[in-house]
């Protein structure tokens, strides 16, 4: 006699354990544990222990190695090159990067203007290499890529007045 599959459960070839089961020609009931079972649960096993393992390296990893940006305010005092009169209402816009541990890092961009003194204040600026430029009406456009090393660091750009039309 062949082996049939018979159910203790729902009749569909599950048996007790809901493992396939089957009928030896000797009469009893045998769940299928084969050796090729145990080696797909081992391996399941071990893959899934093996990524647990190395998600909680890369994030403590991750943890260790995350940038801690020092951050600082930035002072710019915009004057006319000739007088060194303050420029009121000149648009100033910051560039810098904030550092990641993996990548590129993200790129912040602030904008605002100068008060009636030529001042203007950026707060929670990033330590390093910024990008900074000053445009006014009437004045030709100054941009410089700069370095920021210190707390409250105090930037003065001058601006020239345009070049005659010839």
């Amino acid at each position: 006699m062949d082996r049939f599959a018979i159910g203790s459960r729902n009749h569909r070839g599950w048996g007790h354990e809901g493992l396939p089961a089957y009928i030896e020609p000797g009469g009893y009931l045998d769940p299928m544990l084969s050796s090729q079972h145990s080696k797909l649960f081992m391996a399941a096993w071990f893959a899934t222990s093996l990524l647990l393992f190395a998600s909680l390296t890369c994030s403590a990893h991750a943890q260790k190695s995350k940038p801690n940006p020092e951050t600082t305010t930035v002072i710019v005092n915009v004057r006319e090159a000739d007088t060194g009169d303050p420029v009121s209402q000149a648009s100033v816009t910051l560039q810098f990067t904030e550092p990641a541990a993996f990548g590129l890092g993200k790129k912040h961009t602030y904008n605002a203007k100068a008060d009636a003194q030529g001042r203007c204040k950026i707060f929670g600026v990033n330590k390093g290499t910024i990008v900074l430029t000053v445009t006014s009406s009437h004045h030709q456009s100054y941009g410089k890529e700069l370095q920021l090393d210190q707390d409250n660091q105090v930037f003065l750009v001058k601006l020239k007045k345009p070049q005659p039309l010839i």
